[in-house]
Parts: C-alpha cells; structure tokens; sequence
C-alpha cells in the first residue's frame, strides 16, 4: 500500500513552456481549416447573394452594352467616370462581378463536399432498437391502450401503417413486444444538393456563353451580302463562317408616320451556295449554327450620286458621277474628289453628302452639301460651288446577331433548380414509430412520428393514423 502512495518520479520530465511560439508549419493546418470551414458557411453564402443581388439591381437601372457617348447623353461626367471604373455599363461581363460568381461557385462546392457526407452517412444509418421512454418525448406521440392481444394489434398496426406511409420495418423488441418503423421521402434530403448542382450547371452555362459568345449588330444592304459583325462591348468584329444576303426589305408604317413592321428576306450563304432562305420580323428570329439574327433596325445609305461643280472665278461647270467613298481624279486640277459621308436629316436641312477634295502632302478640303437647297451659300468645295443633281440609294436592313453557346446549359440548369426547389419545399422526409406492450387488460400502444417540416398538415395526418389504429377498440368491442 505504501508503494502505491508513493509520489511518482517525474524529475525527467521537461515542463511545458507556455510563451514558447507554436511553428509555421503547426499553423498552416489550422489555418487551411479555419479557411476551409468558411469558404463552407452559410453566411458566406447568404453574403455573396445579397452583394450579386444588389450588382443584378444596379446592372437593370444602368443602360447594358452601350458606349461612353450614349453615357454622357444620360449621365454627368463625374457619374460616368465611376460607370466606367466599375464597368456598371457592362456589369456581367466586369471582372468584379464574375469573380463574385466564381467565389459563390466556390462556396457551393465547398459547402457540399462539406456535408453531403454526414448526409449519405445519415440516411445510410439505420435504427435497430426503439426505446419507447424516448418516443413518448417527441413533439408527436401518443400512447394508449387498445383492446385485443399483442399479435392482433401488430397486424392492425402493420395494416394502418402500410396504407398510410408505407411497408414498416420490424425492430428489435423484448418478447412481450413488438416495434416498427416505416418511412416515406428518404431521397428529399438529397434535394438540397441538387439545388447546388444546378446553381453551378447555370454559372457554367453563363460563364461559356460570356467566354465565347457574343453580341453584336450588322447593316446588310439590300441585295449585298454581308458577314461581319460589330460587338456591341468591344470596337472590334467578328467575321462569320457563312454569308448573309438580304434579298428584299420592306417596311410599313402607320397613320402617324411610325414605323409599324420591319421585314428583311435574309438568305444564308456558304461557299456562294445558299442553303436557307427565309423572312425575319421583329420578334421572329432566324437562327443558323447557333448564331440567331433578329430584326432590329432599318435605314438607307447613298450608292452614286450626281454632283455638278460650278468655278467661281471661271464660270465654268462639269458634272462628275461620284461613287460613295471611292476617290476618283478632281477634273484636271491634280487633286482628287470622294464623296465621304451621307446624312438622311442633317440638322434639320435634310439630306446631306459631305464632299472632298485633297492632294498628296496637302490637307484636304471638304464641306457638307445640302442636297435640298442647291443654292445655299455653304454648298462650296475647295472654291467650287456644289449641287447635288441626283442620289441613288439603297435600303439596308440592320440586324441584332447572338451567339450564345452556353443557353442550353442555362436553360437545363433552371429546370433542374426548378425540380429541386419544388421537391425541397413541398416534399418532407416523414418517419412512424410504433412500439406495443402487452398489458392487462389489452396491449399498450405508443405512436410518434418525425418530420423534416412540421406542417399542420402532417399533424393533422398523424391525428388520423392515431384514431385508425385506436379504432381496433370498437371492432373489438363489437366481437365481444
């Protein structure tokens, strides 16, 4: 006994130094899972929808897709500086904007590998034994005593619970008694996850589509083809692997002079083949390769004009046909002449050609020329006076072209959340427990149930099953 109370050698030991700092590498595990753990919260989560539902609130009251001039029409300066630092004129393709969507990817992922394991783990898990001291503490449970032995209560009990959730399982009991439990909905727990897939199915549907799609108008002047397209976010084109042509144009108009159908007759080309042909309107699109083409817009552009210069000094005049946007020599003064732009309403004066004149190493001269005033003062170029004798026009048909290539995924994506939110929220795993003791007289019955949404409803169900199980009172009451 002595031995026993003797105090224990511990000299050898070396005492634990508090202030001694912990390693670098002793940290670098804490700190990957304290990351770890909030990457997978759900406040991150909740934090990242309100900030992107505030970005998608900002992206609608801001103009989308359109240019530094059209901002200022709208906006002061100093509120067009911030639109552009931040990109809130093109909120959905900014940098800050798709980083928050990566992170909000990141999140889901993290927060399913988190838990779809204790989930599987869960529903794996099955329950062997009931202990009837526990049932009578759920928030649903009801214990009676029924008349008629243990064997007649179990067939009833297994015949009410059947019909109404499903086969029940028999548990482990004592002798003298018996146990069930049947279960309805096991798989809704899985929903969650489902939601999450279809999160991330439709940030990829959208992150492809912003990668490698595009978006754009182009001017296919009436019987020429055409196949390029000018972004809408970017100053540059994009060439099509086909050719479009617009066959015919036509618009109508009401009473007021509005615009009221647009309609182009496009053909597709591929190798100076055409292989489809068809009518577009507003609202009614052709797509082809997964490039869709919409009626947007209309207008006309000058082909040739008529031009006749008068010399001032001279007197002397000459007619010339000038192509748009073709130099050709300037009678024989050594300079050259082009007809540069075009103006169907210049400023209220009508049409309008702007005009031309230069030389190698000299700065050309030109001048706007109205076509309705042919003896307007300013109708002077390089010190001839310009009348415009006759324009020859052509319509053009303007077209908003889309690719998207991401829009199946999306649109896939958006069923699939669909199907599991309605099956999250209006579907529920239930359980019913049964446990039965013989008793004198008859046998004592304890039924409970859980669910993973308490409905009045369920309760109401569960008030029901009570009663077709108690109602082996009367029939027994009737035998005897």
């Amino acid at each position: 006994m002595d031995r026993l109370l003797e105090r224990p050698e511990i000299d050898h030991v070396k005492p634990l130094e508090v202030n001694e700092p912990m390693s670098s590498s002793a940290n670098l595990p804490s700190l990957f899972s304290s990351s770890w753990r909030r990457l997978g919260s759900l406040r991150l989560t909740l934090f990242l929808f309100f900030i992107l539902t505030i970005g998608c609130v900002v992206g609608t009251l801001f103009p989308q897709g359109v240019g530094q001039r059209e901002l200022l029409s709208q906006f002061s300066p100093r509120i067009v500086r911030w639109i552009l630092a931040l990109q809130l004129h093109d909120l959905y393709h900014s940098p800050w904007f798709q980083a928050l969507l990566g992170l909000l990817s990141i999140n889901l992922i993290v927060c399913t590998i988190q838990r779809f394991p204790k989930t599987v783990a869960l529903l794996q898990h099955r329950e062997e034994f009931l202990d009837p001291r526990k049932l009578s503490k759920f928030s649903l449970s009801r214990s009676f005593t029924v008349c008629g032995d243990l064997a007649r209560v179990r067939q009833h009990a297994e015949r009410v619970v059947r019909d109404a959730v499903g086969s029940p399982r028999h548990l482990h009991a004592p002798q003298d008694s018996f146990a069930l439990l049947a279960e309805s909905g096991r798989w809704t727990r899985y929903m969650v996850y489902v939601v999450h897939v279809s999160v991330l199915i439709i940030f990829f549907g959208a992150l492809l589509g912003s990668l490698y799609g595009f978006k754009g108008m182009m001017n296919v002047v009436e019987g020429e083809t055409n196949n390029r397209v000018s972004l809408f976010r970017e100053h540059k084109q994009v060439v099509l692997p086909f050719q479009v042509r617009c066959d015919d144009f036509d618009v109508s108009f009401y009473d007021t002079g509005a615009p009221k159908e647009f309609r182009s007759d496009l053909a597709i080309l591929e190798d100076g083949r055409e292989v489809l042909h068809r009518s577009i309107r507003v609202n009614d699109p052709l797509t082809y390769k997964g490039v869709t083409f919409y009626q947007a817009s209309y207008g006309a552009i000058l082909k040739t004009a008529k031009v006749q210069f008068t010399d001032k000094e001279g007197g002397t005049s000459f007619a010339m046909d000038l192509s748009f946007r073709a130099p050709v020599p300037f009678g024989d003064t050594g300079r050259l002449v082009e007809l540069v732009d075009f103006a169907e309403d210049f400023n209220g004066f009508g049409k309008a050609v702007a005009i031309v004149t230069y030389k190698e190493g000299e700065q050309p001269k030109g001048s706007w020329i109205l076509v309705d005033r042919p003896h307007f003062h300013g109708n002077r170029v390089a010190g001839y006076a310009v009348q415009v004798l006759d324009l020859n026009q052509a319509h053009y048909t303007g077209l908003q072209v889309k690719r998207d290539p991401g829009v199946t995924i999306v649109i896939t994506g958006f069923i699939l959340l669909l199907i599991g939110l309605v099956t999250t929220f209006y579907t529920q795993h239930r359980k019913i427990y049964v446990w039965a003791q013989a008793s004198n007289p008859g046998t004592t019955v304890i039924l409970a149930a859980r669910t993973t949404k308490k409905s009045l409803a369920f309760e109401k169900e569960f008030q029901h099953l009570c009663e077709r199980v108690r109602a082996l009172d009367a029939t027994a009451r009737k035998e005897s």
